[in-house]
């Protein structure tokens, strides 16, 4: 849907022939791009395709080979209109597709609530495998249906039982070591839907009493055990009783599907004064590719943070990315306190002369993109460096402040100061602290469009480096009246930490996921009291 149109005879002839060849193709799977339903709807399906040409950077094609798309029997869906069945007949779009929505769309771009979203799914799954969804674990936590499924793919991974923990294992980590523990066999696992249906609530247990424990047998052959030598008689008897109705193998053996539940780190933050935090290198990842092409996107769209899928997995980020780089991860102990009308910080860890810098990015809630993906909301595929880097030294920004990035072609549609000073009365900013570690100097500054440097310092540092050990503390006004974050009690922060050195100077840094600190709450990572 983020595809500029560009009027003239050259983009015409372009879509017409990619239309041709999008035919052929189609012809070639016995699919027709026109056999969608009722012939009125066949004009707007083709309209879609006008601009969403076919090729590598338009992969919404896939769809039409899928069960979503084949509706050649007229008889049997003759209601399908194509396209319009689930983004609505969008006409505001079709008219200006550069700058209005669809109907109902499903990112990246734009992106409905998951109620509005799993509205048009329902409409017609409700009455099959998803009639129980509006119950289910995965609604409550604010999961859509396409956080796990994707239509628009020629295959929809949580469908095939080979390739649905990877889907399944983005949140649930500790099912990726597999059943009972053993990553050695996790490819020949079960499926997950044999023991677990995540359009419920219900326990595995219940599914695995109606499907006589088929995720059991999916490698534990009865019939086996009982002529094996290796299985005791009073096993035997016991197995013998599965045969009975209203019997499944948990009845004996609760909890050994997966590892302990304490093995990996909590979905949910604990609070707590004062933590370890793993940092990570290189810590940069663009916005763009966080809210369009990552396997989380979807669920950073709808308004989970970075930690409700990365939770513990820090280091494992960094070994994935470093390459030749190390260390690949940092641990800094982090902790707060309230002394008085003051916010007391303290970093410390293990280092040497060459750590050069630490910054701290902060957010009120005001700036939701900062508030879902903490530091990685102010990093853009624009800056220098970056995967769309044009030479033009943009500095970092919210996205809230630019409707529209430096492109070629595409000049950036930025707001004026007027647009701006309605976004700082709305809290969109964040606040910057960094420290130079090797002079103890602190500086501030605001972020939105830019970075605004502060002239005066609300911040008061005790920086110390002892045999191999850093000890930084911060001191900061709760209650500024300068601009900048204000501290108070029934509030929640975000923050960020990041960590350079020597030889990695810049965006290369050592960084962590967002957190979230509050004062006597304890459904934050940290607490200050």
């Amino acid at each position: 849907m983020d595809r500029v149109s560009q009027p003239g005879r050259v983009q015409s002839t372009a879509r017409r022939l990619s239309l041709c060849i999008l035919a052929i193709v189609l012809a070639c799977l016995d699919v027709s791009i026109f056999a969608w339903g009722a012939p009125e709807a066949r004009q707007g399906t083709a309209q879609c395709l006008g601009c969403h040409d076919f090729g590598p950077a338009a992969p919404v094609h896939a769809v039409m080979a899928g069960s979503h798309g084949v509706s050649s029997d007229d008889e049997a869906t003759p209601d399908r209109r194509g396209c319009v069945d689930c983004h609505g007949d969008s006409d505001a779009h079709t008219q200006a597709p550069t700058q209005n929505s669809p109907d109902v769309s499903f990112g990246p771009r734009w992106s409905n609530t998951t109620d509005t979203q799993d509205s048009q799914c329902l409409a017609c799954h409700e009455d099959d495998t998803a009639r129980h969804w509006r119950d289910a674990l995965h609604m409550f936590h604010n999961l859509a249906c396409a956080t796990c499924h994707e239509i628009h793919a020629q295959e929809d991974k949580v469908l095939f039982p080979a390739r649905q923990a990877e889907v399944c294992t983005l949140c649930h980590k500790v099912q990726k070591q597999g059943i009972h523990g053993m990553q050695r066999t996790a490819a020949r696992n079960p499926p997950c839907s044999l023991c677990h249906n995540p359009h419920d609530h219900e326990s595995a247990g219940d599914k695995m009493l109606r499907n006589e424990s088929a995720g059991c047998s999916h490698c534990h052959d009865l019939q086996r055990m009982a002529d094996s030598t290796r299985v005791s008689d009073r096993a035997k008897r016991s197995h013998k009783a599965m045969t009975r109705p209203g019997r499944s193998c948990l009845d004996c053996h609760e909890g050994i599907a997966h590892a302990p539940a304490d093995s990996a780190a909590p979905l949910h933050p604990v609070a707590a004064r004062g933590r370890q935090v793993t940092l990570f290198y290189p810590g940069i990842a663009d916005s763009e590719w966080l809210l369009e092409a990552h396997p989380g996107s979807q669920p950073l769209r709808q308004g989970a943070r970075c930690q409700r899928c990365h939770r513990g997995e820090e280091a494992a980020l960094g070994q994935s990315r470093a390459g030749d780089f190390k260390p690949a991860a940092r641990a800094i102990d982090v902790s707060f306190a309230r002394d008085g009308d003051q916010l007391v910080l303290t970093l410390r860890w293990q280092g040497s002369s060459d750590d050069t810098s630490i910054g701290l990015m902060w957010g009120d809630g005001g700036n939701e993109a900062f508030r879902r993906g903490g530091c990685f909301a102010a990093c853009h595929s624009d800056l220098p460096g970056m995967s769309r880097d044009r030479g033009q030294q943009v500095g970092k920004y919210l996205q809230v402040s630019r409707s529209q990035q430096r492109r070629v072609g595409q000049p950036a549609i930025v707001h004026n100061q007027e647009d701006l000073g309605a976004l700082m009365v709305n809290g969109e900013f964040i606040e910057l602290w960094q420290v130079r570690l090797d002079s103890s100097t602190v500086r501030r500054a605001i972020l939105l469009e830019n970075l605004l440097w502060q002239g005066e310092s609300l911040i008061w540092i005790n920086n110390n480096y002892s045999d191999g050990l850093w000890t930084l503390v911060l001191r900061r006004q709760m209650d500024n009246t300068s601009a900048g974050i204000r501290f108070t009690p029934d509030g929640e922060y975000t923050f960020g930490v990041a960590l350079n050195g020597t030889g990695n100077p810049g965006s290369k840094h050592w960084i962590s996921l967002p957190m979230t600190l509050s004062f006597g709450r304890d459904d934050t990572d940290f607490t200050a009291e």
